[in-house]
């Protein structure tokens, strides 16, 4: 039954009680095309008639799988983001402090590699040349030296064992 009102809207009424399932099927369809129902509905009647249709083409793609894109991308972007700014502070916290970050942080930061370890005999010698008592500097052969000497090595003995710390370059 074709109805036309007076503000020359035009409407097509179809009854569909021997096809129940017909309004869910095209609803769906029309939401799987992302178009309303009415375009669905007339679109395959311009179809069965032989005419170009009104809309996209059926096979656009639907609004879910558009939002997943759209979701992948902002979870893409954001893991950028994260790291680049966990690097940023990572940096930060080596220029502010002297204890180097766990190594944990080290391993998940490819990019960031852990600093070279110092020259052991070089500070070993300015300590030496360091060591003072309150009437000057201590001899070379004054007991007290010989210890410092002794202590020293065999920390830097210890320190390039370690199996932590990383061997020289």
């Amino acid at each position: 039954m074709l109805n036309k009102p007076q503000n020359n809207r035009l409407q097509l009424n179809i009854r569909l009680e021997k096809f129940p399932q017909l309004l869910d099927d095209v609803k769906r369809a029309a939401s799987n095309r992302n178009v309303s129902s009415s375009e669905f509905v007339v679109n395959a009647i311009l179809t069965a008639l032989g005419k170009p249709t009104i809309t996209t083409p059926i096979d656009t793609t639907s609004l879910d799988a558009i939002k997943s894109e759209i979701d992948q991308l902002i979870d893409t972007k954001l893991d950028k983001r994260l790291e680049e700014f966990e690097q940023r502070l990572l940096a930060q916290f080596r220029a502010n402090d002297s204890q180097p970050p766990p190594e944990e942080l080290i391993e998940d930061i490819p990019e960031i590699k852990p600093e070279i370890k110092p020259n052991y005999q070089a500070v070993r010698d300015r300590i030496l040349k360091s060591l003072t008592t309150g009437r000057g500097r201590i001899a070379p052969s004054a007991p007290q030296y010989k210890s410092a000497v002794k202590a020293l090595d065999r920390f830097i003995s210890e320190i390039e064992t370690d199996p932590k710390v990383p061997p020289k370059e």
